[in-house]
């Protein structure tokens, strides 16, 4: 294979990646609502008032469910993505979508503890986990054109 053949075959193999990463969000939707699920579960049963056995009931459930989950996961996940190819504009956008996430948690939280409503740590949860679902799967997609356009780059 002369250079101009072994040049050409790397672009394609970098087309084939950019489509590749391209093709799918950087992580499953559903993953992530189902850790969403998953906290404000947690929530539910640390709350005050909540009773001993749907504590007990519910905690091993929760648990139970993120082992199931964690395997689903890493039965499914089509491919991951190498360290080498991770870029700080991705990084850093998941890292903001997720401490957004988290601050309107809380902040639904705090504003319906303040007002005495019951299971308000609940509903901050739930809060959270619809955030989670409606905005997912745009988050997903940007992480992973910005990961495609690292890979373009090296081209």
């Amino acid at each position: 294979m002369n250079h101009e053949e072994a040049a050409r075959s790397l672009a394609t193999i970098r087309q084939t990646q950019m489509k590749a990463v391209r093709s799918r969000p950087w992580f499953p939707t559903w993953y992530v609502v189902a850790v969403g699920l998953f906290v404000t579960g947690v929530q539910f049963v640390t709350e005050p008032g909540t009773p001993v056995p749907v504590m007990v009931i519910t905690g091993v459930l929760l648990f139970a469910g993120m082992g199931a989950l964690v395997a689903v996961f890493v039965r499914t996940r089509a491919m991951t993505t190498h360290r080498s190819l991770i870029r700080l504009d991705a990084m850093a956008l998941f890292a903001l979508w997720l401490l957004l996430s988290i601050v309107i948690c809380l902040a639904v939280a705090f504003r319906l503890d303040a007002a005495e409503v019951a299971y308000a740590r609940t509903y901050g949860g739930l809060a959270m986990t619809a955030f989670q679902l409606v905005t997912g799967p745009f988050v997903g997609r940007r992480i992973s054109a910005l990961l495609a356009r690292g890979i373009e780059s090296r081209s």
